[in-house]
């Protein structure tokens, strides 16, 4: 047996990873999946290098996970396919659990947008409200390794948006950072449409001290308010002390650009006189747009 194997770089150890949790170890079904261009195709996966490496499968012998995968991704592998069995077992009982059952099919579809999930989960009302909380709060159904491909929290938050059930929001909030935009988009939406209630919720998250990435997520949300008053200057009460955190002073700068009162125009200009000069064109632009 030919066990000698050409290196290989981490992202074919994430297309094994993948083929492992997903395809059943297969690279035959990943590639037919890819050709078909599947709901869970990883964008950073090249089909022809799929077939290479199911290639270099053949040429050793042997199940190149086997040979190089390490110890923590056998792991994390060996979770996904737990929870695959966790949810379709569910379709297996004789009389499941009809809550159970319209969750895991909103994990499990395969359509783009799950229309017909989304709307059977929404028709229960807010008995459903526990188990879309503990999705968006697992870390597990943001990664693309297990079941749903890192989408099923973005259904979550617009199911949670239209049951409108308060004990939401701060579910939603804490699901923010997930380093992909289209997550966080989610979210932010999602908590706009609680209205006030998210609103005073994110007021208090932003005035929060010591400061931390929760007050840079909290600034990012409320620009979803940044029309109220009461926003911009909340803005402006932090702004002072946000200078050595640059993410944060930028969101902040953003939320002052709608400040009405000249008083609180003044303030802006004098606290800004001497800020970093990487916010400067921000800083005039706001100044500009009020002259």
């Amino acid at each position: 047996m030919n066990t000698q194997i050409p290196l290989l770089d981490a992202v074919d150890l994430e297309i094994l990873m993948h083929r492992d949790a997903h395809f059943g170890g297969h690279f035959d079904v990943m590639i037919e999946y890819y050709d078909k261009d599947g709901i869970g195709v990883q964008p950073d996966f090249d089909t022809k290098r799929i077939r290479e490496l199911g290639h270099i499968e053949k040429e050793t012998e042997g199940d190149l996970s086997d040979l190089v995968l390490p110890n923590a991704a056998r792991v994390q592998i060996e979770r996904s396919k737990q929870l695959y069995l966790d949810l379709r077992e569910v379709h297996e009982k004789i009389d499941p659990n009809h809550h159970a059952l319209i969750f895991s099919n909103l994990i499990l579809s395969e359509e783009e947008y799950p229309k017909q999930e989304i709307a059977d989960i929404i028709a229960e009302g807010n008995e459903m409200v526990p188990l879309l909380i503990d999705l968006i709060s697992s870390d597990s159904f943001y990664d693309p390794l297990f079941p749903g491909y890192g989408r099923a929290p973005t259904f979550a938050a617009h199911c949670l948006a239209e049951l409108g059930d308060p004990m939401a929001i701060h579910a939603l909030f804490n699901a923010m950072g997930q380093e992909n935009f289209f997550t966080d988009e989610a979210m932010i939406k999602a908590l706009r449409s609680f209205g006030d209630k998210a609103k005073q919720f994110l007021l208090k998250a932003l005035k929060h001290q010591p400061l931390s990435k929760n007050n840079e997520h909290a600034a990012i949300a409320l620009m979803e308010f940044s029309n109220e008053p009461d926003v911009a200057s909340a803005c402006l009460e932090l702004l002072p002390e946000a200078f050595s955190h640059p993410v944060l002073a930028t969101y902040l700068i953003f939320g002052c650009s709608t400040l009405a009162e000249e008083t609180e125009r003044q303030r802006f200009k004098e606290i800004t006189q001497n800020t970093p000069s990487n916010l400067t064109h921000e800083i005039n632009s706001i100044i500009k747009s009020w002259n």
